[in-house]
């Protein structure tokens, strides 16, 4: 199940507002729910606040909004709806913890519709029957404090790391790491042990550590695998790796991973930087849970990122997972530069500062009538034409520009009166390169 509508009546700075979701005609996938949506818009525009609206509604989650805002108002204002290949829902918010929703059941030419049913399963029911396995919101603000946890903890459905410690997550889902590092270790001991009380016994010896080698090759490794199959691509910009050879120092070696640069330094956590921290604690979450058919949302995925990061995360956070809808809002052009025009949903205020969603095709909404792509443009174009900034560059760059054509068109007259190597023309000529030099205008 996925989003495939929102409607909003009158709520805050949205009023009568619609989106549609789902693929356009001329799509493989026309009308079927968007697997990402990348919202964009000015500060204020509502991009975190419908991201937490679809928590809320779908389910019933108490975020910030469930605290401020008038629940009445949610329950009279805001509808979501999710959808598949067959089945349609359309939800309603609940102050009694119960799904309201009317259902629509589409098998080939048989419509039936049930309205305003009031179903007598609460939501965790509705999700297990209808939804995924997880649903994963990791905010602005993520929350990378290290506290103590309980040994037999377990990880709720809804995991909302703007509440969780994001390494307490961590180190539950880490269990295996734990288990195969204590496993080592006990194999190790053993060998200590072969050695103290038998040291002139080589073939004991050796029949021990053929045992460590033949555990090691045939063990499933889940430090090796989560190096080579999720954090050192993320990692490599950084030019650190993931250490897969375990030393023993303390009890906190055994359980979480450990970074190194490309010398085998050890990158304690407390050093780590934030970027390095934001890829490392929000792909392992995804690349360890593996989400199934699960609703994911991120706010500001390019925090703390280099671009060069920035262009690949979108492509490498979605093949984390199974069939998962993603919702990100952004500010960056590199991030929105990794979705379809259909996919970006581009929030802005109409003259009575009510938000309306700006659209990029003409006509019907086709594939072939979106105005551009932004996978196809540059930087520049993207902050242009999507972000709609009306300059491409600073006032000192402008005031630049404006000289280099005045000086321009001097060289041109003097080039026209043949007094170009005059000295006053050769003073222009200098003039020109400089500025197109520090302009970029050309090489």
């Amino acid at each position: 199940m996925k989003v495939s509508k929102i409607e909003i009546k009158d709520f805050h700075q949205f009023k009568d507002f619609t989106l549609d979701l789902t693929y356009p005609a001329g799509h493989e996938k026309a009308g079927q729910p968007l697997d990402k949506i990348c919202f964009i818009g000015q500060s204020g525009t509502g991009k975190t606040t419908l991201l937490e609206l679809v928590q809320l509604i779908l389910f019933e989650y108490p975020n910030r909004l469930y605290s401020v805002s008038n629940l009445q108002k949610l329950v009279d204002n805001f509808e979501l709806y999710v959808s598949d290949k067959t089945d349609e829902f359309n939800i309603k918010f609940s102050k009694h913890k119960q799904i309201i929703a009317s259902q629509k059941m589409r098998r080939g030419l048989v419509q039936a519709r049930f309205a305003e049913t009031v179903y007598n399963e609460n939501i965790d029911e509705f999700k297990k029957k209808y939804l995924g396995n997880y649903t994963i919101y990791f905010p602005a603000n993520l929350n990378y404090e290290l506290l103590e946890i309980e040994e037999n903890s377990e990880i709720d459905s809804f995991i909302d790391f703007s509440e969780y410690s994001i390494n307490n997550v961590m180190n539950l889902i880490n269990k295996d790491i734990v288990k195969f590092n204590e496993k080592e270790l006990q194999i190790r001991q053993d060998i200590s042990k072969i050695v103290e009380n038998s040291s002139k016994d080589i073939e004991a010896i050796q029949r021990e550590l053929k045992k460590l080698e033949d555990w090691k090759k045939d063990a499933f490794n889940p430090i090796e695998d989560i190096a080579d199959n999720c954090l050192n691509i993320l990692l490599a910009p950084f030019k650190l790796r993931v250490k897969t050879k375990f030393e023993f120092k303390t009890k906190d070696d055994i359980g979480f991973i450990k970074i190194e640069d490309y010398n085998g330094n050890e990158i304690p956590m407390g050093l780590w930087s934030t970027g390095t921290k934001q890829v490392v604690l929000s792909a392992m979450p995804l690349y360890l849970l593996k989400p199934k058919y699960s609703f994911i949302f991120f706010d500001e995925p390019e925090r703390s990122l280099y671009p060069d990061l920035q262009r690949m995360i979108i492509d490498f956070y979605t093949g984390l997972t199974d069939n998962c809808q993603f919702m990100f809002a952004t500010h960056s052009p590199i991030i929105a530069s990794s979705f379809d025009p259909w996919e970006i949903v581009e929030l802005k205020f109409d003259k009575n500062f009510k938000v309306y969603r700006e659209q990029y095709y003409e006509g019907e909404n086709h594939v072939d009538n979106y105005k551009w792509n932004p996978k196809y443009m540059r930087w520049d174009d993207i902050l242009q034409r999507v972000f709609d900034m009306e300059n491409d560059g600073s006032e000192e760059r402008r005031k630049k520009l404006d000289d280099l054509a005045t000086q321009n068109v001097k060289l041109r007259k003097l080039t026209k009166d043949g007094k170009q190597d005059t000295p006053e023309g050769k003073v222009i000529v200098s003039k020109v390169q400089k500025l197109a030099k520090e302009l970029s205008v050309w090489d």
